[in-house]
């Protein structure tokens, strides 16, 4: 796979977009707490009654990214020959992304998508690990990424990346019926 090192504009937001970024969801993590939080939390993974389909692009991504000041992030696309099969987008230095919680030593995965046609092929392993070795070159202390308890497949892949479960916050998305039973996992990995 070549990999290209794009800056984050609406440019390279016109090609990221080509890559689809659903997945399926047919098991969640549900989270049990103990003692209402004193005796710790457990994870229990648990099949969906109706399997179903999460698409981040239907919520207006990757365009509202332009909101902020992308100007410190880079996007790497991934072309296998003329096919356009991945792409990830660090963010950093970004004071007013709350993701980053102000630190200047800290960069964030904000997005990660393989093309349906070539999902389980190692690609997105690839991406990720061009994002770790530029972040290393930044002279970053760790690296972040969020997801939900609803997909399982990314929590076992930044598990295998390396990562290690930083924060769960059960009320994140609280304020949108949509996803008010989605509970945020923030996964890091110290470089």
């Amino acid at each position: 796979m070549e990999i290209k090192t794009l800056p984050v504009n609406k440019a390279t937001l016109d090609k990221y977009c080509l890559i689809p970024s659903y997945f399926e969801v047919d098991s969640v993590l549900n989270v049990d707490v103990l003692n209402d939080g004193f005796k710790g939390m457990k994870f229990k993974e648990e099949k969906v009654a109706r399997p179903y389909r999460k698409n981040y692009d239907t919520e207006g991504e990757p365009f509202f990214w332009l909101n902020f000041n992308t100007g410190n992030w880079v996007a790497f696309l991934g072309y296998e020959g003329a096919a356009l099969v991945g792409g990830l987008t660090v963010a950093c230095k970004t004071p007013e992304l709350r993701m980053l919680n102000g630190r200047d030593d800290l960069a964030d995965v904000w997005d990660i998508r393989i093309h349906p046609d070539y999902k389980h092929q190692g690609f997105g392993t690839k991406l990720f690990q061009e994002a770790v070795a530029w972040s290393r070159s930044r002279s970053f202390k760790q690296l972040c990424v969020e997801t939900q308890n609803i997909n399982v497949r990314a929590c076992r892949f930044y598990l295998k990346q390396g990562c290690r479960l930083g924060a769960i916050n059960r009320f994140a998305y609280y304020s949108n019926p949509k996803e008010r039973d989605e509970v945020q996992l923030i996964w890091f990995m110290d470089l």
